[in-house]
């Protein structure tokens, strides 16, 4: 899919020119358990993959291919990873000003299994580095993020997250494996919308695992209030579990 919908787009191929101070910057940040790569998309090469995957998987970082990363996603999680980069390709393709893509952060979820058999949920965080002239993505930085302990349920959406103010498409809906149009005209529907900060770090906190007289003692709040922003949260956001709710926090870059 990734071969026919950009590599056969680009006429040649370009490394990626500031590929030294992109390295540079990411080791200022240490997010956690993570690792990332820089994908040419004209021969899909790995043109840097970062040394902390030998955390999840047993590969070579020098030495390694697209091919070897995606043996590591669940067997299982393969259709939805499918139908995730179909309806990514989808929004690329009906986006009307591709030079702007750069300012878009694409999230997802998916299933990884490591090297030493463990199941653990990843965040995928992808951007776009370069585009042709012609429009066609040239270079990706995938970010790969374990989330695990964070106890969340399984999403099967996929995110557009603007990082410069313009619209953001949050949990799009991936069953089809397209993007649906009437997003890019329509209302944004954002859960953000009608949760405050104090029950974001409610929410926060619950998907750290944390109960409620922890909560509370960090919140410098009582242990009733605490149960009261839940029942309320799920109320306002129309979810049945904490879980589900931090789970589309997640997708929407609220914590």
């Amino acid at each position: 899919m990734w071969k026919d919908g950009y590599s056969s787009h680009l006429d040649k191929f370009h490394p990626y020119k500031a590929l030294e101070q992109l390295k540079h910057i990411a080791s200022l940040f240490s997010p956690g358990e993570f690792f990332y790569f820089v994908l040419n998309m004209k021969d899909l090469g790995l043109e840097y993959l970062h040394p902390s995957v030998t955390k999840f998987i047993d590969v070579d970082p020098e030495n390694t291919s697209m091919e070897e990363l995606l043996k590591c996603v669940v067997s299982e999680d393969l259709d939805s990873v499918q139908r995730k980069e179909m309806v990514l390709r989808d929004f690329l393709e009906k986006f009307s000003e591709p030079q702007e893509l750069p300012f878009y952060k694409i999230l997802y979820m998916y299933r990884l299994k490591d090297r030493y058999g463990k199941f653990r949920t990843m965040l995928l965080q992808v951007n776009v580095l370069s585009v042709s002239q012609k429009g066609t993505i040239e270079h990706v930085l995938s970010v790969h993020t374990d989330i695990s302990y964070m106890g969340l349920a399984k999403s099967d959406h996929i995110s557009f997250i603007s990082l410069n103010g313009d619209k953001s498409f949050y949990n799009v809906e991936t069953s089809t494996g397209e993007f649906d149009a009437n997003l890019l005209v329509g209302p944004v529907d954002k859960i953000g919308n009608v949760l405050s900060k104090r029950e974001l770090e409610v929410i926060h906190s619950y998907a750290l695992g944390m109960q409620p007289k922890e909560i509370a003692d960090l919140l410098n709040i009582s242990e009733n209030t605490v149960r009261t922003h839940r029942k309320n949260v799920l109320k306002k956001t129309g979810h049945s579990t904490m879980a589900s709710l931090a789970s589309q926090c997640v997708m929407e870059g609220l914590i």
